[in-house]
């Protein structure tokens, strides 16, 4: 958590001066080897596949929860019920907690996972039929080429300090945003939030995006496997320790407790951390002391404890449902989307 927080300045002081110099100097090489890696994809040195069907990239400038898995999930629906698309999403693999949670929230869409996704495109082709492909966490990906950027910014943090990573949350400078076409503003329901601040600073980069706003809404609880189910009303007045390995624990806590939640602590991993046992035998030690009601993780964090057989006994755990819903421009999306299609 630690250089984490050096990447986003909550370190402060003389004595992190040096940690943060070092940083920068590697930001520096990680920028010199994301301009020529784009180089030689514009001199076909490195190959651009272009596959017999629509490919609608979803990613993020910035590292942290933007909420690319929810918003993926989202998209598919909208294709499939909206426009009767054959859809599928391609992911690379290595997070096998957003692989879970696209099967169990996509029961009918393909999920094909390989880091080589032009020939995962060719076989959800094969395989299922797709005509459309939704790249996940695609922005940074050229292999395979597409019909549509959409890009997902936090309201909240857009660009943290500013600075490429590591000495800040960038993946890319902030003009890499010229190749979007669309442009999410995800926790958008946050009254601190200057969105049209942004939306100018963004159009200054390119004219003529379309912008949409989305939020993360709780939809309910569930304990196990969802066998049991509990409305949003249940933890209201509970006494509950969070547990969490996300990209923005403090948004699951402030969700939690605009839930009515007496939040006693927030146990906090590094985001895509994958738990070990003695993990969770430091988790039980920290409810062994503590007065509460039960712990509250959130999806990706119950599907990994489940995948590596983990679990709290004897402490109950709840699991936080949400959904990512469009607020704004949602009809604009269905619009462009169509587009695609109009040969």
């Amino acid at each position: 958590m630690i250089f984490y927080s050096l990447m986003t300045d909550k370190q402060k002081g003389v004595i992190f001066a040096p940690l943060k110099a070092s940083l920068y100097l590697l930001s520096l090489i990680y920028s010199m080897a994301i301009f020529f890696r784009r180089i030689f994809y514009k001199l076909h040195i490195f190959k651009t596949h272009n596959a017999p069907l629509k490919v609608i990239s979803v990613g993020n400038i910035a590292l942290g929860g933007t909420g690319k898995t929810p918003f993926t999930i989202t998209l598919a629906k909208i294709l499939e019920s909206s426009l009767k698309r054959n859809v599928c999403v391609l992911i690379r693999g290595y997070g096998w907690d957003e692989q879970e949670m696209l099967k169990r929230n996509l029961s009918d869409v393909p999920v094909v996972v390989g880091q080589d996704r032009a020939r995962s495109s060719y076989k959800a082709i094969k395989l299922y039929g797709s005509d459309t492909a939704i790249l996940d966490d695609g922005f940074q990906h050229w292999e395979l080429a597409r019909d549509l950027n959409i890009v997902l910014i936090d309201s909240r943090n857009p660009f943290g300090n500013g600075r490429l990573f590591p000495r800040g949350i960038l993946r890319e400078p902030k003009r890499a945003l010229a190749r979007a076409d669309i442009i999410v503003f995800t926790k958008a329901s946050e009254k601190s939030c200057d969105i049209n601040k942004i939306k100018q600073e963004i159009s200054s980069i390119k004219n003529g995006l379309i912008f949409l706003e989305a939020v993360h809404t709780p939809m309910h609880f569930y304990e196990g496997r969802a066998k049991h189910i509990f409305d949003l009303s249940y933890i209201s007045g509970k006494k509950v320790i969070l547990l969490s390995s996300i990209g923005d624990p403090l948004y699951f806590e402030d969700t939690a407790r605009g839930l009515g939640a007496n939040i006693i602590e927030h146990i906090k991993f590094q985001d895509h951390h994958d738990y070990r046992k003695s993990d969770i035998d430091h988790v039980i030690r920290r409810c062994n002391e503590r007065n509460f009601d039960f712990v509250l993780t959130t999806e990706k964090d119950i599907v990994k404890l489940n995948r590596l057989g983990l679990n709290l006994c004897p402490y109950t755990v709840l699991t936080l449902a949400v959904e990512m819903k469009i607020i704004a421009g949602k009809e604009i999306l269905i619009d462009r989307l169509r587009s695609l299609y109009i040969s």
